[in-house]
Protein backbone atom coordinates (compact mmCIF):
# COMPACT_ATOMS: atom_id res chain seq x y z
CA UNK A 1 0.00 0.00 0.00
CA UNK A 2 1.71 3.19 -1.02
CA UNK A 3 0.17 5.42 1.96
CA UNK A 4 -0.21 4.42 5.30
CA UNK A 5 -3.62 4.06 6.65
CA UNK A 6 -3.96 5.94 10.05
CA UNK A 7 -5.79 3.64 12.64
CA UNK A 8 -6.97 4.40 16.29
CA UNK A 9 -9.43 2.30 18.58
CA UNK A 10 -11.35 4.76 20.96
CA UNK A 11 -11.05 2.76 24.37
CA UNK A 12 -14.49 2.90 26.07
CA UNK A 13 -13.95 0.29 28.59
CA UNK A 14 -11.78 3.29 30.82
CA UNK A 15 -13.65 3.99 34.31
CA UNK A 16 -13.54 7.53 35.34
CA UNK A 17 -13.46 10.76 33.00
CA UNK A 18 -11.39 11.13 30.27
CA UNK A 19 -10.76 13.20 27.30
CA UNK A 20 -8.02 11.68 24.07
CA UNK A 21 -7.23 13.22 21.56
CA UNK A 22 -7.19 11.09 17.93
CA UNK A 23 -5.36 10.80 14.69
CA UNK A 24 -3.35 13.74 16.21
CA UNK A 25 -2.16 16.00 13.08
CA UNK A 26 -4.05 13.98 10.31
CA UNK A 27 -5.98 17.08 8.94
CA UNK A 28 -5.13 20.65 9.32
CA UNK A 29 -7.05 22.50 11.61
CA UNK A 30 -9.37 19.61 12.71
CA UNK A 31 -8.54 17.74 15.76
CA UNK A 32 -10.97 14.31 16.61
CA UNK A 33 -11.20 13.98 20.33
CA UNK A 34 -13.46 11.16 22.41
CA UNK A 35 -14.54 12.09 25.66
CA UNK A 36 -15.90 9.70 28.45
CA UNK A 37 -17.93 11.11 30.92
CA UNK A 38 -19.09 9.18 34.43
CA UNK A 39 -23.15 9.71 35.74
CA UNK A 40 -23.06 12.22 37.86
CA UNK A 41 -20.25 14.22 36.12
CA UNK A 42 -19.78 17.07 33.55
CA UNK A 43 -17.76 18.46 30.91
CA UNK A 44 -17.55 21.94 30.19
CA UNK A 45 -17.00 23.24 26.39
CA UNK A 46 -15.45 27.16 26.77
CA UNK A 47 -16.47 29.39 23.69
CA UNK A 48 -14.10 32.08 21.93
CA UNK A 49 -11.44 29.12 21.65
CA UNK A 50 -10.84 29.85 17.80
CA UNK A 51 -13.37 26.23 16.64
CA UNK A 52 -16.34 25.32 16.90
CA UNK A 53 -17.10 22.26 19.31
CA UNK A 54 -18.78 19.48 17.18
CA UNK A 55 -20.48 16.97 19.37
CA UNK A 56 -21.58 13.47 18.53
CA UNK A 57 -23.27 11.69 22.09
CA UNK A 58 -22.48 8.23 20.93
CA UNK A 59 -23.72 6.76 24.03
CA UNK A 60 -25.64 7.76 26.85
CA UNK A 61 -28.19 10.09 28.42
CA UNK A 62 -27.22 14.04 28.78
CA UNK A 63 -28.49 17.33 29.68
CA UNK A 64 -26.21 20.38 27.35
CA UNK A 65 -26.55 24.05 28.50
CA UNK A 66 -25.93 26.93 26.30
CA UNK A 67 -26.85 30.50 25.76
CA UNK A 68 -29.33 29.80 28.55
CA UNK A 69 -30.80 27.11 26.74
CA UNK A 70 -31.40 23.25 28.08
CA UNK A 71 -31.68 19.88 26.19
CA UNK A 72 -31.98 16.79 27.26
CA UNK A 73 -31.08 13.79 24.90
CA UNK A 74 -31.10 9.86 25.19
CA UNK A 75 -30.19 8.78 22.07
CA UNK A 76 -27.78 9.92 19.05
CA UNK A 77 -27.40 13.17 18.28
CA UNK A 78 -25.47 15.67 16.88
CA UNK A 79 -25.06 19.58 19.18
CA UNK A 80 -23.24 22.54 17.93
CA UNK A 81 -22.90 25.60 20.09
CA UNK A 82 -22.48 28.87 19.42
CA UNK A 83 -18.52 29.20 18.98
CA UNK A 84 -18.93 32.37 21.12
CA UNK A 85 -21.04 30.31 23.66
CA UNK A 86 -20.10 28.23 26.44
CA UNK A 87 -21.66 24.65 26.68
CA UNK A 88 -21.88 22.48 29.66
CA UNK A 89 -23.00 18.91 29.12
CA UNK A 90 -24.28 17.02 31.98
CA UNK A 91 -23.52 13.60 32.14
CA UNK A 92 -27.38 11.89 33.23
CA UNK A 93 -26.28 8.30 32.16
CA UNK A 94 -22.44 7.18 31.29
CA UNK A 95 -21.48 9.31 28.52
CA UNK A 96 -19.30 8.63 24.95
CA UNK A 97 -18.89 11.46 22.65
CA UNK A 98 -17.00 12.23 19.84
CA UNK A 99 -16.26 15.78 19.43
CA UNK A 100 -14.44 17.85 16.43
CA UNK A 101 -12.65 21.03 16.45
CA UNK A 102 -12.22 22.45 13.98
CA UNK A 103 -10.72 25.62 13.32
CA UNK A 104 -12.90 28.85 12.64
CA UNK A 105 -11.86 31.61 9.89
CA UNK A 106 -12.61 35.01 9.60
CA UNK A 107 -14.54 34.20 6.35
CA UNK A 108 -16.89 32.10 8.33
CA UNK A 109 -19.14 35.12 9.42
CA UNK A 110 -20.23 36.18 6.12
CA UNK A 111 -20.26 32.05 5.73
CA UNK A 112 -22.30 31.81 8.57
CA UNK A 113 -24.94 34.51 7.71
CA UNK A 114 -24.95 33.34 4.18
CA UNK A 115 -26.03 29.75 5.22
CA UNK A 116 -28.28 31.22 7.72
CA UNK A 117 -27.05 28.89 10.50
CA UNK A 118 -28.71 28.97 14.26
CA UNK A 119 -26.89 27.65 16.81
CA UNK A 120 -27.14 25.90 18.50
CA UNK A 121 -26.88 23.31 15.38
CA UNK A 122 -29.17 20.04 17.50
CA UNK A 123 -29.85 17.16 15.06
CA UNK A 124 -31.17 13.96 16.46
CA UNK A 125 -29.83 11.01 14.88
CA UNK A 126 -33.17 9.97 13.62
CA UNK A 127 -33.95 13.07 12.02
CA UNK A 128 -30.81 13.58 10.36
CA UNK A 129 -32.14 13.97 6.14
CA UNK A 130 -31.82 10.87 4.16
CA UNK A 131 -29.65 10.47 0.55
CA UNK A 132 -28.41 8.71 -2.19
CA UNK A 133 -25.55 8.63 -3.88
CA UNK A 134 -24.04 7.46 -7.25
CA UNK A 135 -21.83 4.78 -4.81
CA UNK A 136 -24.24 2.88 -3.03
CA UNK A 137 -26.87 0.66 -3.79
CA UNK A 138 -30.71 1.40 -3.29
CA UNK A 139 -30.11 -1.52 -0.14
CA UNK A 140 -28.13 1.46 2.11
CA UNK A 141 -29.64 3.88 4.03
CA UNK A 142 -27.23 7.21 4.42
CA UNK A 143 -27.96 10.19 6.31
CA UNK A 144 -26.70 13.94 6.20
CA UNK A 145 -25.92 14.62 10.27
CA UNK A 146 -24.97 18.11 9.36
CA UNK A 147 -24.98 18.65 5.53
CA UNK A 148 -22.69 21.01 3.83
CA UNK A 149 -23.55 25.06 3.95
CA UNK A 150 -24.72 24.92 7.66
CA UNK A 151 -21.17 25.32 9.39
CA UNK A 152 -18.44 26.34 7.19
CA UNK A 153 -15.69 23.50 5.47
CA UNK A 154 -17.63 21.12 7.18
CA UNK A 155 -19.98 18.15 6.39
CA UNK A 156 -20.64 15.05 8.47
CA UNK A 157 -23.25 11.74 7.99
CA UNK A 158 -23.54 8.01 8.02
CA UNK A 159 -23.63 5.44 6.45
CA UNK A 160 -25.73 2.40 7.21
CA UNK A 161 -26.47 -1.33 5.96
CA UNK A 162 -26.33 -4.81 6.47
CA UNK A 163 -24.60 -7.67 4.27
CA UNK A 164 -24.42 -8.07 1.63
CA UNK A 165 -23.53 -4.36 0.54
CA UNK A 166 -20.78 -2.38 -1.33
CA UNK A 167 -19.97 1.22 -1.03
CA UNK A 168 -18.09 1.61 -4.20
CA UNK A 169 -14.67 2.82 -4.03
CA UNK A 170 -14.19 6.29 -5.26
CA UNK A 171 -12.10 8.99 -5.15
CA UNK A 172 -12.60 12.82 -4.07
CA UNK A 173 -9.05 14.72 -3.58
CA UNK A 174 -11.26 18.18 -2.54
CA UNK A 175 -11.91 16.50 0.74
CA UNK A 176 -10.40 15.25 3.41
CA UNK A 177 -12.30 12.83 5.57
CA UNK A 178 -12.29 10.38 8.97
CA UNK A 179 -14.42 7.52 9.26
CA UNK A 180 -15.92 6.74 12.69
CA UNK A 181 -17.04 3.22 13.17
CA UNK A 182 -19.92 3.01 15.58
CA UNK A 183 -19.98 0.72 18.38
CA UNK A 184 -21.70 -1.79 16.32
CA UNK A 185 -19.89 -1.67 13.25
CA UNK A 186 -18.26 -4.54 11.65
CA UNK A 187 -17.26 -4.32 7.62
CA UNK A 188 -14.33 -4.22 5.32
CA UNK A 189 -12.60 -0.73 4.41
CA UNK A 190 -11.04 -1.14 1.23
CA UNK A 191 -8.21 1.36 0.39
CA UNK A 192 -6.54 1.47 -2.91
CA UNK A 193 -7.74 -2.32 -3.45
CA UNK A 194 -6.47 -3.35 -0.28
CA UNK A 195 -9.31 -4.77 2.24
CA UNK A 196 -8.98 -3.36 6.50
CA UNK A 197 -11.12 -5.04 8.71
CA UNK A 198 -13.08 -2.01 10.54
CA UNK A 199 -15.05 -3.08 13.89
CA UNK A 200 -16.48 -0.72 16.48
CA UNK A 201 -15.27 2.37 18.08
CA UNK A 202 -12.49 2.87 15.43
CA UNK A 203 -11.19 5.71 13.79
CA UNK A 204 -9.59 6.30 10.37
CA UNK A 205 -8.20 9.05 8.33
CA UNK A 206 -8.89 8.07 4.33
CA UNK A 207 -5.68 9.08 2.70
CA UNK A 208 -6.18 12.04 0.76
CA UNK A 209 -6.99 11.00 -2.33
CA UNK A 210 -6.82 7.63 -1.90
CA UNK A 211 -9.40 5.21 -3.84
CA UNK A 212 -11.39 3.75 -0.77
CA UNK A 213 -14.72 1.94 -0.36
CA UNK A 214 -16.88 -0.56 1.70
CA UNK A 215 -18.01 -3.65 1.66
CA UNK A 216 -20.40 -5.88 4.57
CA UNK A 217 -20.52 -9.42 4.24
CA UNK A 218 -22.83 -11.65 6.05
CA UNK A 219 -25.50 -10.60 8.28
CA UNK A 220 -22.79 -8.26 9.78
CA UNK A 221 -24.04 -4.55 10.20
CA UNK A 222 -21.85 -1.76 8.69
CA UNK A 223 -22.55 1.44 10.07
CA UNK A 224 -19.44 4.46 10.21
CA UNK A 225 -19.47 7.83 10.26
CA UNK A 226 -17.77 9.94 7.21
CA UNK A 227 -16.06 13.37 8.31
CA UNK A 228 -15.59 15.62 5.65
CA UNK A 229 -13.82 19.04 5.52
CA UNK A 230 -13.38 20.97 2.64
CA UNK A 231 -10.56 23.66 1.71
CA UNK A 232 -12.68 25.19 -1.07
CA UNK A 233 -16.00 25.62 -3.45
CA UNK A 234 -14.98 22.62 -5.39
CA UNK A 235 -15.32 20.18 -2.09
CA UNK A 236 -19.12 21.76 -2.15
CA UNK A 237 -19.79 21.58 -5.55
CA UNK A 238 -18.85 17.64 -5.05
CA UNK A 239 -21.41 17.17 -2.21
CA UNK A 240 -23.81 18.74 -4.07
CA UNK A 241 -23.24 17.01 -6.75
CA UNK A 242 -23.42 13.71 -5.30
CA UNK A 243 -25.41 13.70 -2.00
CA UNK A 244 -29.60 14.10 -3.34
CA UNK A 245 -31.86 14.08 -0.21
CA UNK A 246 -34.45 11.06 -0.64
CA UNK A 247 -37.53 12.83 1.52
CA UNK A 248 -37.53 9.83 3.64
CA UNK A 249 -36.57 8.09 6.98
CA UNK A 250 -35.99 4.79 6.46
CA UNK A 251 -34.68 2.54 9.52
CA UNK A 252 -33.89 -0.82 9.26
CA UNK A 253 -35.39 -2.28 12.32
CA UNK A 254 -38.66 -0.63 10.90
CA UNK A 255 -38.34 -2.38 7.85
CA UNK A 256 -37.15 -5.56 9.44
CA UNK A 257 -40.47 -5.40 11.30
CA UNK A 258 -42.30 -4.94 8.83
CA UNK A 259 -40.97 -7.85 7.29
CA UNK A 260 -41.99 -9.98 10.03
CA UNK A 261 -45.41 -9.00 10.27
Amino acid sequence: MSEKIVFEKVDVTKKGNHSVELCIGDIPHARPVHHTIEKGSFIEFKGNVGYYHILILIEGKAKFTTDGKEFTFDERTTFVPSPQCDLKVDAEGDLQILEIQWDTLPSDVDDLKEYKTEFPVVVPYKDSIQYIDPNKSEKTISRMMIPQRIIPRFSIGSVESYGYDLVRPHTHPMLDQFFFSFPENNMNLIINDEKIQMLGNLIYHIPLGANHGVEVTDDNHMHYMWIDFMFDENGLKRLDASHKPTGLNRSFEEERKNMNK
